[in-house]
């Protein structure tokens, strides 16, 4: 699918309430080496989604959820975006064609990292100044908050624990005795507590290697743990803070807090 856009200012750059921050851009001035701005994004980046900067200081990038934006890349400040109907995996690009100047971007879907929940399509979409052609109708948005493996498991039953690096036997209760880095390395993934409780995260001695524990939507905690170290954090309100483990980023869990 072909179509032409107009490149008009459209947004303030403001995000629902609500909405997760998950990724962002950090913007570095390579004269001096220091950070010019930082704008957190709603997805996370480099999946494919590289950013294309035009010699006017203009910045294009895709999004999971189909949005192609457009901002300053002196400020980040949001410009413009447009719906392309399906998520963005790839990087914008700019040519020209008999002195008409055109940028184009694909539109296909990705499984990384949100999986099946990305919108798919197949739409190839190219923008010059002064096009016509409207956006795609909006997508469901992809799911951001993706389940983990296995049930859930009173604290009362683990001792408010989750070791690192090991699986869980749900119906016996056991740690794995072996480290591991499967999705479910984590024991358990799901841990259901109240309030106000205090949770203990282990990396057991038994470990070969450096594990941890990095709490990636809100960021309440990023801690490396050698083996045999812990390190305890008290969740005081109520909601669900996923956690993956920096050496294996596949190990994925959940404390659920009620």
């Amino acid at each position: 699918m072909a179509a032409a856009h107009s490149l008009t200012e459209s947004s303030n750059g403001l995000r629902p309430p609500g909405e997760y921050q998950t990724g962002g851009i950090v913007a570095v001035d390579p004269s001096t080496n220091k950070v010019r701005w930082n704008k957190h994004m709603p997805y996370s980046l480099a999946h494919g989604n590289g950013i294309l900067t035009t010699g006017s200081d203009l910045m294009f990038i895709g999004q999971p959820d189909g949005n192609l934006l457009g901002l300053d890349a002196r400020t980040g400040r949001e410009l413009w975006r447009f719906q392309t109907g399906a998520a963005i995996s790839s990087s914008p690009i700019m040519y020209e064609v008999d002195g008409q100047q055109y940028m184009a971007v694909y539109a296909g879907g990705t499984g990384i990292p949100y999986g099946n929940s990305a919108p798919r399509g197949d739409f190839l979409w190219a923008f010059k100044i002064g096009g016509t052609v409207g956006p795609a109708p909006t997508p469901p948005p992809p799911v951001i908050r993706r389940p983990v493996s296995g049930g859930p498991v009173d604290g009362s039953a683990v001792a408010d624990t989750v070791v690192i690096g090991r699986t869980y036997d749900a119906d016996t209760g056991e740690v794995g005795t072996t480290e591991s880095t499967a999705v479910n390395a984590m024991a358990p993934t799901h841990l259901r507590v109240p309030a106000g409780t205090t949770v203990t995260f282990t990396n057991p001695a038994g470990n070969a290697n450096t594990r941890g524990a990095t709490q990636f939507f809100e960021g309440l905690f990023d801690r490396r743990l050698a083996p045999g170290e812990s390190f305890t954090h008290k969740f005081r309100k109520k909601g669900e803070y996923f956690f993956n483990d920096p050496f294996s980023p596949r190990s994925t869990g959940k404390i659920e807090v009620y």
